[in-house]
């Protein structure tokens, strides 16, 4: 089960350098939420692939569920409010995040884990691992985030989409694609809560990888086309 976590570490990577090289092309605010994201989504998918091929360690295993399950999501969707809110909120926003994910940080680095639910050669529930009020903290962080990104996403694409401008439609595409890769995403997740062994290890780690794909389509459908 470690091949898709690889795979979405190489994609996240690859897609979070990207983001940063247009900040410091840009220097748009935007542009660096959405690169810290994907740097921690990138994160916490290489502490899942390690986990599965070495063995799990409640370091790794508060790295993963600390970067992929908590707050990748909000920084996200920070990334959303600076594209779409006046700066000045999303500027609070960012206190607030920053804050929230400090206390985060102690939550789960210093919670009790429970070090027989950490399987080898799979990603272990984080019910079996962390008590109930520890994974509250990513049903509260995730919700939100995922309301705002595909919420944002959707709005632009359907006020985009009502343009004729070739760029716009694209740009509209583009919008659509983030949504859907957030979705699949959080649906793989949820899935993932219900399933059994195996099976929830594969539908988690494949839904990890090919979700943050749609997601890296959908950037590289908002750059322009090289001229001919």
């Amino acid at each position: 089960m470690w091949a898709f976590p690889l795979a979405a570490t190489a994609v996240s990577g690859y897609f979070s350098w990207l983001l940063a090289m247009q900040f410091i092309e840009r220097r748009r605010p935007n542009l660096a939420a959405w690169s810290a994201a994907l740097a921690m989504f990138a994160l916490a998918s290489m502490a899942a692939a390690v986990g599965a091929l070495a063995g799990w360690t409640p370091f790794t295993f508060c790295v993963y569920y600390l970067f992929g399950a908590v707050v990748n999501v909000p920084v996200l969707a920070l990334g959303t409010l600076y594209l779409l809110a006046p700066k000045r909120a999303a500027d609070v926003t960012a206190v607030l995040l920053a804050v929230a994910f400090v206390a985060a940080a102690i939550i789960v680095f210093g919670a009790d884990i429970d070090r027989s639910a950490l399987v080898e050669g799979g990603i272990p529930r984080g019910s079996e691992v962390l008590s109930e009020g520890v994974r509250l903290l990513s049903r509260y962080f995730s919700i939100i985030g995922f309301l705002v990104v595909v919420g944002g996403a959707l709005w632009s694409a359907g006020k985009l989409a009502r343009k004729r401008q070739p760029q716009l439609r694209r740009l509209a595409a583009a919008n659509l694609l983030i949504a859907l890769g957030t979705t699949v995403v959080a649906i793989a997740s949820e899935m993932a809560r219900l399933a059994e062994g195996s099976v929830e290890d594969l539908v988690l780690s494949a839904g990890l990888f090919f979700g943050v794909s749609l997601m890296f389509a959908g950037f590289l459908k908002t750059r322009p086309p090289k001229p001919t």
